[in-house]
């Protein structure tokens, strides 16, 4: 049986540019008679309907999800992600769990009940002269939706609601907007070729029509993308080049595109690659791993996001159940249905606003006095400890009080006045348990950065035993708490999208430190 994959090696591989690059290879353990499986890419996926798992013998590969688990390079560095699978993923008997974590070699890793392999990560020639496409074009398909079209020369690349070559539309076109998740799908390297892959979003993914399942599938000239709706509707074109220098490439590649466009102040160019790491940085949503969706072009796509099948037959369903005859008028109900849920809402936020510290802790973070909320909240559950509600006003209005200031310091390497902006903001957490568990997260980021810069960066060699074993110390905190740590960012990120930047280099930091580890 073939198990060899892919046909070109990984550019994120630590000698890349010198012709040489990593090579992934799974040897199987738990069933010696399979094939080991190589991987010369850059991002791998294990799932049971994927290559080679769909060709095992019956009962092998029957106990994994669909889209079970991604393993990817990264500067040099490999990962592990768990999906959210159902039957689990474990790195050397430790459970994954919806996380991400770093691969050596010599690592036991265990897919579902069945299958197990050894790591083993070799160095690959690189072909001279690969052709690879050097950017990708989006040409807004719809003429009157106000979409820019988007240029992108560096892979992985994330659609996303939060990233700016999205967000642009969150004035001009919210409701639009909403239809993106926040990790909505992504286009990749794979084999030479480019990919897209939906990220389990609500509103789906479209390739000429054909919503996108648990497969990525491959990208051509011509092709029709959807994403989430008839809004974000692009027409591909690929630009390919050989690459024997990448950054003239590039920059070929930008001006070529800036060309073509009619209108180069109205095109969005993307020149620098999104993270593996923050792809798959956050817990797939409830469901989404095995739940089939409805595959419906984008044109007969429902208005409101969400899937709304389910609701049309749980309604019918009860309407027949008690005895109705006639016809059942969907849209009718569904317009009912939403008036008497605003209705609700409205009551519901007039209830709330009478209602004491809550009602006016709300108010103030609408009105964005977020110190002064703070305060009040903190106050308020000094007296009231077992109130939930007002734990959560309390976390947000501290977060988005404290956390600008605190990112600057850090930004600035004032890890002292870092250290001494958490300690403030835990002052306000003594009675509030959920505050103080992501206050203890802020706590290692400006300890692993005063580490860092205490030893040089972490780019530096190693001194010494004793900075060995700082290094081995930072390291092993890290592979021991990653899902705390995973938990504690999806929450502090929702409340300040702008600590995205400080988690992604404190994980550039521990990608640097894994390296020198790895050279010492």
């Amino acid at each position: 049986m073939a198990a060899e994959m892919m046909a070109a090696p990984p550019r994120t591989g630590p000698d890349s540019a010198a012709g040489t690059a990593s090579m992934i290879v799974l040897e199987p353990v738990s069933h010696p008679e399979l094939e080991p499986i190589r991987i010369p890419d850059s991002l791998f996926a294990i799932g049971r309907t994927e290559a080679p798992f769909d060709n095992y013998p019956a009962g092998l590969a029957g106990d994994l999800s669909r889209r079970h688990a991604r393993i990817f390079c990264e500067h040099g560095a490999v990962y592990l992600a768990d999906l959210g699978s159902k039957n689990g993923t474990t790195v050397n008997g430790v459970a994954v769990k919806q996380a991400i974590a770093p691969l050596h070699n010599g690592d036991l890793v265990g897919f579902g009940k069945t299958l197990s392999y050894r790591v083993r990560l070799e160095q690959a020639a690189r072909p001279a002269g690969l052709s690879r496409p050097s950017s990708l074009t989006l040409w807004p398909e719809n003429a009157g939706a106000d979409v820019q079209p988007i240029v992108v020369t560096e892979f992985p690349f994330l659609i996303s609601k939060a990233d700016d070559s999205f967000a642009r539309y969150r004035d001009s076109s919210p409701a639009q907007l909403n239809y993106l998740s926040r990790r909505h799908a992504h286009v990749f390297l794979k084999g030479g070729e480019l990919y897209l892959e939906d990220l389990g979003s609500t509103n789906g993914s479209f390739v000429n029509g054909v919503r996108l399942q648990e497969h990525a599938v491959a990208l051509h000239d011509g092709d029709v993308l959807a994403f989430g709706g008839r809004h974000f509707v692009y027409r591909v074109e690929v630009q390919r080049a050989a690459e024997p220098d990448p950054t003239l490439t590039r920059i070929g590649a930008l001006a070529g595109a800036a060309a073509a466009a009619s209108d180069a102040d109205k095109t969005t160019f993307v020149a620098a690659a999104d993270s593996f790491l923050e792809i798959f940085c956050v817990d797939a949503g409830p469901g989404q791993d095995d739940t089939p969706q409805a595959s419906a072009p984008p044109a007969q796509m429902e208005d409101e996001p969400g899937p709304g099948s389910k609701f049309a037959l749980m309604v019918t369903g009860l309407y027949k159940a008690f005895g109705g005859k006639r016809k059942l008028d969907l849209h009718r109900v569904r317009t009912w249905s939403l008036a008497a849920a605003a209705m609700i809402m409205v009551l519901g936020w007039a209830l709330f606003a009478l209602e004491g510290p809550e009602g006016e802790v709300e108010g103030l973070l609408a009105d964005g006095a977020y110190a002064q909320a703070a305060a009040v909240a903190s106050q308020a559950l000094a007296r009231d400890r077992g109130n939930a509600r007002l734990a959560a006003l309390g976390t947000e209005a501290v977060l988005k009080a404290g956390l600008p200031d605190w990112m600057a310091s850090l930004r600035a390497g004032q890890y002292r006045r870092a250290a001494s902006q958490v300690d403030a903001m835990r002052r306000q957490a003594r009675d509030n348990p959920e505050l103080a568990t992501l206050l203890a997260e802020l706590d290692w980021i400006v300890q692993l950065k005063s580490f860092v810069a205490a030893r040089g960066g972490a780019q530096a060699p190693v001194r010494d035993a004793a900075d060995r074993a700082g290094v081995e110390r930072v390291l092993k905190q890290w592979e021991e708490q990653n899902e705390a740590h995973q938990r504690a960012f999806a929450t502090i990120s929702a409340h300040v999208p702008a600590y995205r930047d400080a988690y992604a280099d404190a994980l550039s930091e521990l990608r640097r430190l894994a390296l020198v580890r790895g050279q010492s």
